[in-house]
């Protein structure tokens, strides 16, 4: 098992046993041991929630930098496949990178040497 999700199954237990321990201070009259275990179950809630958001940011942070290297993998590609269409056309075939490369007016300097 996970031990992010154990974890949180403490934070649940805890939460229980402590907003128990302070039904029961309550219900005995000790108002002021009673709120102080309230607020510390409370606590527990709020480190629960904040493990959560945490493990979220982490899972989208993750899916955000696949995201960016598939995105770069793809332009490479594309690149990549520019570059052997007109590689070797003439001197300076990088100014038509990501344009239409006119053949027919292509001076094919390079070849011509």
């Amino acid at each position: 098992m996970n031990p992010s999700r154990i974890l949180r199954w403490h934070y649940i237990a805890a939460a229980a046993l402590v907003g128990h321990c302070a039904a029961t201070s309550l219900n005995a009259g000790a108002w002021w041991y009673g709120t102080g275990l309230f607020i510390a179950s409370l606590l527990f809630l709020v480190a629960l929630a904040r493990d959560i958001v945490a493990a979220n940011r982490v899972c989208q942070a993750a899916l955000d930098e696949a995201a960016r290297v598939d995105r770069a993998a793809r332009m490479r590609a594309w690149q990549d496949r520019q570059r052997a269409e007109i590689d070797g056309c003439c001197e300076r075939w990088w100014t038509s990178a990501g344009a239409e490369h006119d053949t027919t007016h292509c001076t094919r300097k390079d070849q011509a040497a």
